[in-house]
């Protein structure tokens, strides 16, 4: 049987065997390709329409569609990816968030954009994705370490993020444009993209997007955070070239992003931090202002890229790619002498790294291998007057992979073997004059395998058993300053070794017109583990007085559970549950890890109203419960306990307004928090200083064209 493909705005053609039939008849109604339900259809030839997946059927995983990123303008990427069972934050202050998969963030977590590894600072807890998640039209979260095809890094999992297939072939232009504005900070902006393709010695197609946001400072339900605003503006362009075999496509990005940084975390003196610990909120406060003073973060991360795609019905499909990144992160404090303009942090990192895939399918076998080389040059700029945090460096990584996939029409197995192979030079001098560095060899093997069995029409099962690796970073291995936004003082460890993981992940789906209900379970070592813990000092620097953390490592386990359900006991109705539950400890003291998720549960209640189905109204109410985390070890934080459980309370309304054929305009009202609960989050850094964000309503305009 010969079906013709079209997911997003590519085609192709393919020989599908289906007997059995698969889906989930309201899974196209509620529209959540955050569900990963294998759809089968039997058919004799038809046209089918869709996005495209980003996660393979035998990983566990979650997706997220363009609707879902859209909704979620005005919030950060970390808070847009807790809506994904197993996920969650962890924060400094009320801006700076970093997505967590099974309790692990930073770097053992992989995220690439747009088909290449995300390289920039993301080493330190109070640096975020430099990424404009506004960007994507699908958004994959693969939650086993499925590091065979991304390579080292990807302990935790791995976040793809993909931007729409250009429109070839398609006349006309087309686009969206949004704005928003919200309460909490009284920020807005301005999000939007064009589209168009035409006809020369081939086709073309080309897209433009813009985001600008400004906001002024956060506050929390009883105090404002002063000098927590941001600036954000973005701009992404791509042009692609298709004919017969071929596809060319480039591109370009800009993300830059200004954050202020609390001021409650900069200390004076000793006594003052204790003080400022105790009490744990600010103790002077100044009225609300946009201005962003010292101190501050400067960001700006650019991205170039080239892709070229050569698909042969006899030798194969194969796809190479060249992507160049520049990260320049600034940090500026408070400083003496009138030298608060001079940056104390200047760091300058580039990298290039080049891919080249194969794969061919035949029957049911599918072949897959490729290679890929990162270079990674990251330097201190001169003149700064203090010691850099991290000495100057460079690394050489490559990889080579092969997969191997078997499928039926009710199960499927896969197979990969990697090996990996990375060299880190560096070279700095520490506060005393001292020289220090040194070249670091690392070296892997690893391997994956995977499979799916759908027990009956609606009960699948998946399981992923995966060996993932991770160099440690050279913050880790010799950092020596103070983290801005979080106030700590953090020390490395040159002697760190290599972390190396196993991870077990099993998941049973079960889809029917009522109900669509995923539990995974998961069980995870990791040898040689590193993390940061207090050392019960403190070191006084000329702009003040902080805690003292120390890295180090140990052997890790981790088990947990998570579970995303959907009830529909009518059409127009959606109960959404979404739970998680980790436990993490070393070996064989069974001491608990630090910054670990403790138990949450976020459910929400959504009816599409029957009535004026042409305006698709719809309203919803949401509620979340984060436990007090009582798995804790008081000798990895600054204070001998946590914080209490919380209750949040959401909800969202919107309607569309139907204009002309092709267009139409949607509102949408979201309130998070809405009773302004005080509150801290276990996982935010600034905890020690201040409280969460309060109540954050939020009005978005989104005009479709």
């Amino acid at each position: 049987m010969m079906l013709n493909f079209k997911s997003g705005r590519h085609q192709w053609t393919g020989v599908l065997f289906i007997c059995l039939c698969w889906c989930a008849p309201s899974e196209a109604q509620r529209g959540a390709s955050d569900k990963l339900v294998h759809d089968s259809i039997c058919l004799h030839e038809a046209v089918v329409s869709g996005h495209r997946q980003v996660t393979g059927v035998n990983q566990v995983g979650s997706q997220i569609n363009q609707i879902t990123i859209s909704e979620a303008m005005g919030r950060s990427l970390g808070a847009l990816l807790e809506g994904v069972s197993g996920m969650s934050s962890i924060q400094t202050g009320t801006i700076v968030s970093k997505p967590v998969i099974h309790g692990m963030y930073g770097n053992r977590i992989l995220m690439v954009s747009n088909g290449a590894r995300l390289t920039g600072q993301q080493w330190g807890a109070d640096h975020a994705p430099e990424v404009d998640k506004n960007n994507y039209s699908n958004i994959g979260v693969v939650k086993g370490a499925d590091a065979v095809k991304y390579g080292s890094e990807a302990l935790g999992g791995i976040i793809l993020m993909q931007p729409s297939p250009l429109p070839y072939e398609k006349r006309g232009l087309r686009g969206m444009i949004s704005t928003f504005y919200g309460t909490n900070g009284r920020r807005f902006g301005a999000s939007g993209y064009v589209e168009n393709s035409f006809k020369w010695r081939g086709n073309w197609a080309w897209r433009l997007h813009l985001h600008s946001e400004n906001g002024g400072d956060r506050s929390t339900a009883h105090y404002l955070l002063n000098n927590t605003g941001m600036r954000e503006n973005n701009l992404s362009m791509t042009l692609g070239y298709s004919h017969k075999p071929w596809r060319l496509e480039a591109g370009y990005s800009l993300f830059a992003q200004k954050l202020g940084v609390m001021q409650s975390a900069q200390m004076g003196n000793e006594q003052l931090l204790q003080e400022r610990i105790r009490l744990g909120r600010p103790v002077d406060f100044t009225p609300f202002s946009r201005h962003i003073g010292y101190p501050f973060q400067q960001i700006t991360h650019h991205t170039a890229f080239f892709k070229a795609f050569f698909n042969h019905q006899a030798i194969g499909n194969f796809s190479f790619q060249s992507t160049f990144q520049q990260d320049n992160r600034r940090e500026n404090r408070i400083r003496r002498m009138n030298h608060s303009n001079i940056p104390t942090i200047s760091l300058h990192l580039k990298s290039l790294q080049n891919s080249l895939v194969w794969n061919k399918g035949y029957g049911q076998w599918k072949s897959e291998a490729g290679t890929q080389v990162l270079v990674t040059e990251n330097h201190n700029e001169r003149g700064t007057g203090v010691v850099p945090i991290i000495p100057n460096y460079t690394e050489v990584a490559f990889g080579l992979y092969a997969l191997q996939k078997f499928t039926t029409n009710r199960w499927g197995l896969e197979a990969g073997a990697r090996f990996d192979g990375q060299q880190t030079k560096a070279d700095g001098y520490d506060w005393t004059g001292q020289r220090y560095g040194g070249k670091r060899d690392f070296t892997n093997f690893i391997y994956s395998l995977g499979a799916h069995y759908h027990i009956n029409r609606q009960l699948k099962v998946t399981s992923h058993f995966g060996v993932a690796w991770r160099a440690p970073h050279v913050y880790e291995l010799y950092s020596n300053g103070n983290e801005l936004s979080s106030g700590i003082f953090v020390k490395g460890d040159s002697t760190l070794r290599s972390e190396q993981s196993y991870k077990w992940i099993t998941s049973l789906k079960y889809a029917n017109k009522y109900f669509n209900i995923q539990l995974d379970g998961y069980l995870q070592w990791i040898n040689n583990y590193i993390y940061d813990q207090p050392t019960g000092r403190n070191i006084t620097v000329i702009s003040g007085a902080y805690p003292v953390f120390q890295y180090r490592q140990t052997r890790a386990f981790f088990k947990g559970v998570d579970l995303d359900a959907h009830i529909r006991p009518i059409s127009s109705l959606d109960y959404h549950l979404v739970s998680a539950m980790i436990w993490a400890c070393e070996k064989p003291s069974n001491a608990y890890l630090p910054y670990i998720p403790s138990f949450r549960l976020t459910h929400s209640l959504t009816w599409a109203l029957p009535f004026y189905k042409a305006c698709s109204p719809k309203i919803g109410i949401s509620h979340r419960f984060v436990a007090k985390q009582t798995r804790f070890n008081p000798a990895t934080d600054l204070i001998a306990f946590t914080p209490d459980a919380y209750h949040l309370i959401g909800f969202e309304a919107s309607f569309s307004v139907p204009i002309q054929k092709g267009m139409s305009l949607r509102i949408s009202l979201m309130g998070d928090n809405i009773l302004n609960r005080e509150y801290k989050e276990y996982t935010n850094r600034s905890r020690y200083y201040a409280h969460d964000m309060g109540r954050d309503v939020r009005c978005m305009i989104t005009w479709n064209f």
